[in-house]
């Protein structure tokens, strides 16, 4: 299992590109994780339908995406919710590249991930897509707050996606692992991980990956704010608990 993996720009292709990031193929059945780049100029499948949910997340540059019969102007910091069955496409009519992260969950079967649609409109169709507010955040700990995009409670039954960020020398919980799988993508700074007895270091434009019942924490050396998309997958039932505390205590020689 490859924990940290990075994306190298320079790797791509010419033209539209979207890099698989975690599939099945790299052990991950819940979901598909994709990094995408449209250069100006290009587009996206023409007007299609996924059988699972999606979502954008805009890292750098200008979007247009449509979701039924209506057209929006997507910027970096803005996620955008595709529920099954929406009509959708998108393209980019800037002057420089658009990059975006990119999930579909569940993970769709790999013979019909899309299929082409007709047009219809979309009802709220403005409400599936979310700025990050600078106002939007809430203290989760001290030095760790974070602003929800998506939950159950706002559209998305199989995965919660939140922006996260940490102080210098702050990090989330200590030692603790997950029933489900969780994903970060690191968007500024940067993000120490202790994945077991192993430590790492993500930059950005790279995903961490944590499959469910992986022991793990993370942790901001600094100098700097670190900050993140936080994926879980599926989200957790109400009442359910989110994480399972651990303490690791070093085995003590015995005498022979």
């Amino acid at each position: 299992m490859q924990h940290v993996v990075q994306v190298d720009l320079s790797t791509f292709p010419e033209g539209f590109h979207s890099r698989r990031l975690a599939t099945s193929a790299t052990g991950i059945d819940s979901c598909m994780v994709l990094y995408s780049r449209v250069p100006p100029g290009h587009h996206g499948p023409k007007l299609h339908t996924h059988p699972v949910d999606q979502i954008y997340f805009v890292v750098s540059g200008s979007m247009h995406v449509q979701l039924g019969t209506e057209v929006f102007t997507v910027t970096p910091g803005t996620l955008v919710l595709i529920p099954a069955g929406t009509p959708h496409c998108n393209w980019n009519d800037g002057t420089e590249d658009e990059l975006h992260l990119e999930i579909l969950t569940p993970a769709p079967p790999p013979d019909r991930i899309l299929a082409p649609a007709e047009l219809r409109s979309v009802p709220n169709a403005a409400d599936l897509v979310r700025k990050v507010r600078p106002d939007g955040y809430r203290t989760s700990s001290p030095g760790f707050t974070l602003q929800p995009l998506v939950e159950r409670s706002t559209g998305s039954p199989n995965a919660r996606l939140y922006i996260a960020e940490l102080e210098p020398a702050s990090g989330g919980p200590r030692m603790h692992f997950h029933d489900f799988d969780q994903f970060y993508f690191v968007l500024d700074g940067s993000l120490e991980i202790q994945i077991g007895n192993r430590r790492m270091t993500a930059g950005p434009k790279s995903l961490v990956v944590l499959p469910a019942g992986t022991l793990h924490a993370n942790f901001n050396p600094g100098p700097g704010i670190e900050r993140h998309i936080a994926l879980l997958i599926p989200e957790p039932a109400e009442g359910e608990r989110l994480d399972y505390g651990v303490e690791i205590v070093p085995e003590r020689h015995r005498p022979s």
